[in-house]
């Protein structure tokens, strides 16, 4: 997750723009970010290491159920970390020491 964080903050700001202020509408943007953002890394990882035909397909199935499942939970963990470090929402300053 570090050396694709920061992308994946950009993604999901992306993603959350399209979002209304609904909590369903928060849960799908939210959750399909993560799924489309994370899934293709997963499975390239997954082929790299080896896994073919079933093996591979399971497996990122269940990495796209994963992230369906997390993608609101993580996406709040995030907007929570932007308020501790008094952070404007949508990531429009990075997280530096020297911003």
């Amino acid at each position: 997750m570090v050396p694709v964080g920061r992308p994946y903050g950009l993604w999901r700001d992306f993603m959350m723009s399209h979002a209304k202020e609904t909590r369903c509408s928060q849960v799908l943007w939210d959750s399909g970010a993560l799924m489309s953002f994370q899934v293709p890394i997963y499975a390239a990882i997954i082929a790299l290491s080896g896994a073919t035909g079933e093996g591979l397909v399971r497996g990122v199935l269940g990495a796209a159920v994963m992230m369906l499942v997390l993608g609101r939970p993580y996406g709040a963990f995030l907007n929570w970390i932007r308020r501790l470090f008094r952070l404007p929402p949508g990531g429009e300053k990075p997280m530096s020491l020297n911003a």
